[in-house]
């Protein structure tokens, strides 16, 4: 029973970073999501604690192993518009191709930029 308790303090420490990260977010207007914010509080306390206790660490594999848990609610979603998708599969998946061929595209220009960028700084090799 002990063990459950570690476990539920340590899962209720990540949702507590969650919420402030999402309520530092909103209060100072930032334009970053809350769960990034909350996730780099989380990092933030275990670098300064230079170790991961042994309840967050379990509590995280948990979640982690059980992570298609997670796709549930978009797959109901997904499953209660099906008509709608239907109704427009083509332009979804053109949309759905075009913007990974333009991801892809602007990635290799960001690449081959940083690389020019570090082979005049003397970086590269």
């Amino acid at each position: 029973m002990r063990s459950f308790f570690r476990l539920a303090l340590a899962f209720a420490l990540l949702a507590a970073c969650d919420i402030a990260g999402r309520l530092l977010v909103w209060g100072l207007s930032l334009p970053v999501p809350g769960t990034v914010v909350g996730i780099l509080i989380l990092l933030a306390g275990l670098v300064a604690m230079r170790r991961v206790p042994a309840p967050l660490k379990e509590t995280a594999e948990f979640l982690l192993a059980h992570l298609n848990f997670f796709y549930i609610p978009a797959g109901v979603g997904v499953m209660g518009y099906a008509v709608l998708l239907a109704d427009d599969l083509w332009p979804i998946v053109v949309a759905l191709f075009a913007s990974t061929f333009l991801a892809m595209i602007a990635a290799g220009f960001a690449f081959q930029f940083v690389a020019r960028l570090m082979h005049e700084k003397g970086g590269g090799s």
